[in-house]
């Protein structure tokens, strides 16, 4: 089943009310082969405000329960695609941990992420309802997490601003982003220009030509990404790099990858990338109050970036893992950055399994 086939006339397919149990996974991109791991069970639950979000999960023994959520307009099912050798939660399983995979509203499978939010919504609602329902389910009072992209920046706030306990947290994976913004040249300008201030925040922009409407946002993405330089024959590729920056090191990505990335990441709210370009003005997303609350994030962290990584660059660890270094002591904290290797492709790209993957069972396991 196609993802797109799980979209009705009226947008989302409604979610059931009770844990649903998939005998091949994944569905949503295709079929090449079997999964090394139990088929994934889906459990819808509700965010602190009420939004309807999901988690997945499948196990491989004692050693979790660990929290695996994706970046902005991904499902976490992207951690199960079969078009990689071997995947992450097929490693995770294969290493014994309890996998729980945690899609928050920007989630194209849910109805929530066609809505307005912001970094403060997911932080204050969706993560402290996903570690209280994983929790609830295995009955154990602390999970690892590891969270990508800006669900990352979002758990670190949900800790800063007191929404989430640390004493719930045995050990976390930020990866590529803190809480400090830092992107390319090209990146920096558009945002420093106001470029999003002209979206309207209503619309949604959609990384498939195929799939673009008349609305301003895509048709002003469309026109760009035509005149960009043509790095790849895969035009999604230049409508995500004009939307969100250069998700992935092509280098790393093999061709039944590449391919998957427009229902990878399909689609996306304006409002929540306009509240996201007004924290990279600044530079972070701390606020002056938050400032006081540093001895909150004494959890231990390991913040990881890609040195090809031209979305967020590796500064944007760095200076939060300086920060909270400076804050709370080392010894909470440490940084690791991967040579040839960029952003989402740390998760999806060739050699991924061998070169990041083993540190993160790592800390997981030894936390």
């Amino acid at each position: 089943m196609k993802f797109l086939k799980l979209r009705s006339e009226e947008g989302v397919m409604a979610v059931a009310a009770q844990p649903q149990e998939f005998s091949v996974y994944p569905p949503l991109f295709g079929v090449r082969r079997e999964l090394r791991c139990s088929p994934l069970r889906r459990f819808n639950f509700t965010a602190g405000d009420g939004s309807e979000l999901q988690l997945h999960h499948t196990s491989g023994g004692e050693k979790g329960p660990v929290i695996i959520a994706p970046g902005t307009a991904m499902t976490a099912l992207t951690y199960c695609i079969d078009t990689v050798g071997t995947n992450l939660v097929e490693f995770l399983v294969g290493e014994g941990f309890d996998v729980w995979l945690f899609d928050w509203r920007t989630s194209p499978l849910l109805q929530a992420h066609r809505h307005p939010y912001s970094l403060e919504d997911v932080a204050r609602y969706d993560w402290p309802s996903a570690l209280d329902e994983v929790r609830r389910l295995t009955g154990k009072q602390r999970v690892c997490v590891l969270a990508h992209c800006l669900s990352s920046t979002c758990f670190l706030l949900s800790l800063l601003r007191g929404y989430l306990q640390p004493d719930r947290i045995r050990f976390f994976v930020a990866s590529q982003v803190g809480l400090h913004f830092q992107m390319p040249v090209p990146t920096t300008l558009k945002i420093a220009l106001g470029a999003d201030r002209l979206a309207p925040a209503g619309d949604m922009i959609h990384q498939k030509a195929e799939e673009s409407t008349r609305e301003l946002s895509d048709r002003v993405v469309s026109l760009f990404s035509r005149m960009l330089p043509k790095s790849c024959d895969n035009l999604v590729c230049r409508r995500h790099r004009l939307t969100f920056g250069e998700l992935i090191h092509h280098p790393r990505v093999n061709p039944a990858t590449h391919h998957l990335m427009g229902d990878l990441i399909p689609e996306c709210q304006v409002f929540f990338l306009k509240d996201v370009a007004l924290w990279s003005r600044k530079g972070t997303v701390l606020s002056r109050a938050d400032r006081e609350h540093f001895d909150r994030i004494s959890v231990p962290i390991r913040f990881i970036s890609g040195n090809e990584n031209r979305m967020f660059t590796p500064g944007s660890t760095a200076q939060t893992y300086r920060m909270l270094c400076e804050k709370n002591g080392e010894d909470l904290y440490r940084r690791t950055v991967y040579e040839g290797f960029g952003h989402l492709d740390c998760f999806v790209g060739d050699g991924a399994r061998d070169a990041l993957w083993p540190d993160v069972a790592s800390d997981f396991e030894n936390a």
